[in-house]
C-alpha cells in the first residue's frame, strides 16, 4: 500500500538526482574543461612551454596536484578577466 510519505519521497528523490547531475555537469564543465584549458594556456605562456607537461586535453592523465594548480590558475585568470571587463578594476 502506498503511504503518505511515498508521495513526498519520489519527487524528492527525482529532484535530488537532477541536482546531482547539475552539480556533476558544473564541476566537469566549468572546473575541469574551462579551468584546465585557460590555466594550461596561461602556464604554457608563462613558463615558455615547459609546464604543464600534459597536452591541452590531458586533464585526465595529469597528477591530481598538477590538475588542481592548473585549474585554479585558469579559474583565477577567468575571474580577473571577467572582473576587468565588468569595469570593476580601478
Amino acid at each position: 500500500m502506498i503511504g503518505p510519505t511515498d508521495w513526498f519521497d519520489t519527487p524528492k528523490s527525482i529532484l535530488l538526482a537532477a541536482l546531482r547531475v547539475l552539480r556533476w555537469l558544473a564541476m566537469d564543465l566549468l572546473i575541469q574543461t574551462v579551468g584546465w584549458s585557460i590555466g594550461w594556456f596561461v602556464l604554457r605562456v608563462l613558463t615558455l612551454g615547459r609546464c604543464p607537461g600534459e597536452r591541452l586535453g590531458g586533464v585526465d592523465e595529469a597528477a591530481p596536484g598538477t590538475a588542481f594548480v592548473v585549474e585554479v590558475v585558469g579559474l583565477g585568470v577567468l575571474a580577473v578577466g571577467i572582473w576587468g571587463l565588468a569595469g570593476a578594476l580601478p
